[in-house]
């Protein structure tokens, strides 16, 4: 393979990377959007689903490996099953603060 080549590939992945992160901003902002009313928790589940849904559209690796895709599923089992509601608020702060600062990188 050549150079060229291989610095087209590690270009790629580095794009998608990023753009995966900048769609985890775009969705965790609407989490942030509705936390005043704790409704960001009743919508969580269907927010992550549109996550992974645009994932996929967009021929992101979407696999459980990813750290864009574990920082989702872990917010979710936190909002799932942890019955402390500052807890579940954490979870999804941490998960909107962590997708602003590898957005901006």
């Amino acid at each position: 393979m050549t150079t060229n080549k291989q610095r087209e590939i590690e270009f790629n992945k580095k794009q998608k990377y990023k753009n995966a992160w900048t769609i985890s901003k775009k969705y965790s902002s609407i989490l942030m959007d509705h936390e005043n009313k704790n409704e960001h928790l009743d919508i969580a589940a269907n927010i992550h689903y549109q996550y992974m849904s645009e994932l996929k559209y967009k021929g992101i690796d979407s696999r459980k490996n990813k750290n864009y895709v574990q920082i989702w599923d872990t917010m979710i089992n936190t909002v799932n099953n942890n019955p402390k509601i500052d807890v579940q608020r954490a979870s999804i702060k941490l998960l909107h603060q962590t997708s602003v600062q590898r957005s901006a990188n």
